[in-house]
């Protein structure tokens, strides 16, 4: 029942998000938001990737490069690097798994065999040995204010939010993507993430909201 509810969700938000087409300047508003964020904790102390303790906030952050209607992330990625974050994006493995590797302004890149994505071409890295990450940018297609993301349906976030709850995550979506509590459908599965991010800015979620 749940996977039809996520399916036909699905297939509404794709629909809604091909009428909407792209809106002007909304790829530059998303870098201010995500630069806002960070910077409401680069003072303090960010959680390790892998999960040993507090280390200085903007070392390393992790995004995607976005595809088709998914909020643009090329000025966020261009903005991060730029801020002297070090940035990291995931490529596809087998076993629904990521790996991630450095990205760059510049980068090569190379369509990936898994998915219907492009990834950078380097070497590629395991998310507990990046040190420190102070937070995850993620795709979703909505996102409700308990922290419940719906994603593509391909589940490799599902499984890396599986092993990171100690992390700060952000769904990237557009603005009327953030829905209220306990719209979407959800199964003991779904990790939550713990902000959303739209051109109009950040919101926590959730627990994180409190």
């Amino acid at each position: 029942m749940i996977t039809q509810e996520k399916a036909d969700w699905r297939i509404r938000l794709r629909a809604a998000r091909l009428a909407a087409g792209a809106a002007a300047g909304e790829g530059r508003a998303l870098a201010v938001a995500a630069l806002a964020w960070l910077e409401t904790f680069d003072a303090g102390h960010a959680p390790s990737a892998a999960g040993s303790g507090g280390a200085p906030a903007g070392g390393s952050v992790c995004a995607y490069i976005s595809m088709g209607t998914e909020p643009p992330t090329e000025d966020l990625l261009g903005e991060l690097a730029a801020s002297g974050r070090t940035v990291y994006v995931p490529v596809c493995e087998a076993g629904h798994q990521l790996s991630w590797v450095r990205w760059i302004p510049g980068v090569e890149m190379a369509r990936s065999m898994l998915a219907p994505v492009m990834e950078p071409v380097g070497p590629r890295l395991q998310f507990g040995s990046l040190g420190p990450v102070s937070a995850v940018f993620i795709p979703a297609l909505a996102v409700d204010e308990s922290g419940v993301r719906l994603g593509q349906g391909g589940g490799y976030y599902d499984r890396f939010l599986a092993a990171t709850a100690h992390l700060r995550v952000a769904a990237v979506v557009h603005a009327h993507e953030v829905l209220p509590a306990g719209t979407l459908p959800h199964d003991p599965l779904d990790a939550p993430v713990t902000h959303a991010l739209t051109a109009a800015g950040h919101r926590a979620l959730g627990s994180a909201s409190h």
